[in-house]
């Protein structure tokens, strides 16, 4: 084992702790911004998409990217069940169900993490493709499924607000 190895098993686990702490903050009472959400439920379908007909895959790999997408969504709708929404004023809040969104975005760091320490491992020549490791376009499929549900249902939630407000 090379020094760089014990450097990062040592580091491994301070950084995985200032990460859970950033991604922490992001699970407490935020303010609706449409414009997030409208990237959240564009952007996605469309790096989905340009991974599918870009990256050479395999049916397995396709298969477990559908499932990952399928989780996804359905871990979105769980957490849209228990956001917290608030219309105070002019102002529209809301608070995320922090487990499931911890874990989907400690899913996806931990999968980039484990990719930087193969890379710096094995070399850049030997990693596997993007495209070929199931575990990554799974994990990729899981977080993309949730934030287009997740992102869909706060512009809902918007737009069932906004037709409540008398006009003036």
């Amino acid at each position: 084992m090379t020094n760089t190895n014990i450097v990062m098993m040592a580091l491994a686990p301070l950084l995985m702790y200032r990460i859970y702490k950033r991604v922490h903050r992001l699970t407490v009472r935020q303010k609706s911004r449409v414009w997030r959400h409208w990237c959240a439920v564009t952007l996605f379908p469309l790096v989905l998409v340009a991974l599918v007909l870009t990256l050479p895959m395999d049916q397995m790999v396709l298969a477990v990217l559908a499932g990952g997408v399928a989780v996804g969504a359905g871990l979105g709708f769980v957490a849209l069940r228990r956001t917290g929404f608030d219309h105070v004023g002019s102002d529209y809040f809301y608070t995320p169900y922090a487990p499931i969104g911890l874990i989907v975005a400690m899913l996806f760091i931990a999968r980039v993490l484990y990719r930087i320490y193969e890379v710096i491992t094995l070399g850049a020549q030997h990693t596997p493709n993007l495209g070929h490791s199931p575990m990554t376009m799974s994990i990729l499929g899981v977080m993309a499924g949730y934030y287009v549900v997740y992102g869909g249902g706060l512009l809902r939630w918007r737009k069932a607000e906004g037709a409540k407000e008398p006009k003036a």
